[in-house]
């Protein structure tokens, strides 16, 4: 069939050059029954479909084409195969990998053999056919396929909260709210109350996701909204846990908000909620608290909550660990410990914190890489070398886009000149910074 030709199925085929069923990523792509990787070789050089032409040649919107590209999303029902294989006109020893046979049926031997019946076949009404296949959908979504839902849900929080640590918070933002227009179709779908009580644990996750990017944006007033919606969700999901994370994500907000006294209240909760169990919340909360009593130059506090934050890293394990929104170890306890010593104006201890996270920042950690450079160039003010400070603090700018510099980053940047003594504020080094921020800073309304 030629490209757009219509089939009977309403789709609109295209016809993929012969040389795209050899090539060894679709052959390796087919084995393993992973569409994405398929779509993803279809959309790039040398075969160029679009997004939108893949979705309209297999029935999908652009959006969950780009989903299954990401890896956020999976194929598991045979139908979904069965769609691609005919939108993108399979070959047959393609459909075989893909686990299709040419009539359609499983490959994996596991199809119906149809025998020849012993009485004449009687034509099934097809009204009656249509309400016994709603019927069946509906508890396919109330029982054993919304377990596989639920599942793709996890890997999908689990993608976002690695994601954190290397995306940019504006192309993030624009993913998560995607997802979270598919999240509040399925609530509205699965009625079974385990399941409810899943996918709202999930939108408490996806929503202190929202929240952790607004305040990546410096967004202030969108993120008090998505506090209070993750708040909501990680209630009703009866999440201890997961209501402490979210908290803590929220005392971080109130904290670049300079709210120092709600980003205390709040941290605390997030700690009672925890307790002493292995929980990520409680020593997120506790770094968060010893960077605003740094602030507030109250240091035995700070190092209180400091050791606090040291106990609850010892008591995780395994994912809990893993450099993701959803975990927290040891290069960022030093990044959070670097931050409150500066604010303190211990150059000594703080530097020996930040040199330790900058070995253990993983690659592409930009923000918390970005944000203890600046800590270290703004104690280089405190000691005196504004020149030196100035400098530190330029390069590391340079080496950052400008979507990556946008929100705290910035203002981290501008907190650093407010400190910068009178008599240095008219000097090459410090006006060459400012007008290095100002490229990134321009002025513009909050966004609502």
């Amino acid at each position: 069939m030629r490209e757009g030709c219509k089939s009977v199925t309403g789709y609109d085929p295209i016809e993929v050059p012969p040389e795209f069923w050899e090539d060894p990523r679709v052959l390796a792509a087919l084995k393993a029954k992973h569409v994405g990787r398929l779509f993803a070789v279809l959309t790039r050089w040398p075969y160029t479909f679009t997004q939108t032409r893949v979705g309209t040649a297999v029935g999908m919107q652009q959006p969950l084409v780009s989903k299954y590209i990401r890896e956020v999303h999976q194929a598991k029902e045979m139908h979904v195969f069965r769609r691609i294989a005919d939108g993108l006109e399979m070959p047959a020893h393609a459909r075989a990998l893909f686990g299709l046979s040419d009539d359609g049926e499983d490959g994996r031997g596991s199809a119906i053999v149809v025998r020849p019946p012993a009485v004449p076949i009687v034509p099934a009404d097809l009204d009656q056919v249509e309400q016994l296949r709603q019927a069946l959908d509906a508890a396919l979504h109330d029982g054993a396929m919304a377990e596989a839902s639920l599942e793709d849900w996890e890997r999908t929080v689990s993608r976002y909260g690695r994601a954190t640590r290397d995306r940019s918070a504006d192309l993030l933002f624009n993913d998560l709210t995607t997802d979270l227009t598919d999240l509040q179709t399925a609530l509205t779908r699965y009625r079974s109350a385990s399941a409810l009580r899943h996918l709202t644990r999930v939108t408490a996750q996806l929503s202190g996701l929202i929240c952790l990017t607004l305040v990546k944006m410096d967004n202030r007033i969108a993120f008090r909204r998505w506090a209070r919606t993750a708040r909501h969700a990680a209630s009703e999901a009866g999440d201890p846990l997961t209501t402490s994370w979210v908290l803590a994500q929220e005392a971080y907000g109130h904290y670049y908000s300079g709210d120092l006294i709600e980003a205390l209240s709040v941290a605390e909760q997030a700690q009672v909620l925890a307790g002493k169990s292995a929980a990520v919340g409680a020593p997120l909360a506790a770094a968060l608290e010893a960077r605003v009593y740094g602030m507030m130059g109250r240091r035995a506090e700070t190092q209180a909550a400091l050791h606090r934050a040291e106990e609850g890293v010892s008591r995780l394990e395994g994912d809990a660990l893993a450099a993701s929104a959803f975990g927290y170890n040891e290069s960022q306890l030093r990044f959070h410990e670097g931050n409150a010593y500066t604010h303190l104006r211990d150059s000594d201890s703080a530097r020996v914190a930040q040199e330790r996270a900058l070995e253990l920042c993983a690659p592409g950690d930009f923000t918390d890489w970005a944000i203890t450079r600046l800590d270290r160039a703004n104690c280089l003010v405190y000691d005196g070398d504004t020149a030196e400070a100035m400098s530190y603090a330029t390069e590391t700018f340079e080496q950052l886009s400008t979507s990556q510099r946008e929100g705290i980053i910035t203002l981290r940047g501008q907190e650093i000149l407010t400190d910068v003594p009178a008599k240095d504020r008219l000097s090459a080094p410090v006006q060459q910074f400012k007008e290095l921020l100002m490229l990134t800073s321009q002025p513009k309304k909050e966004k609502r």
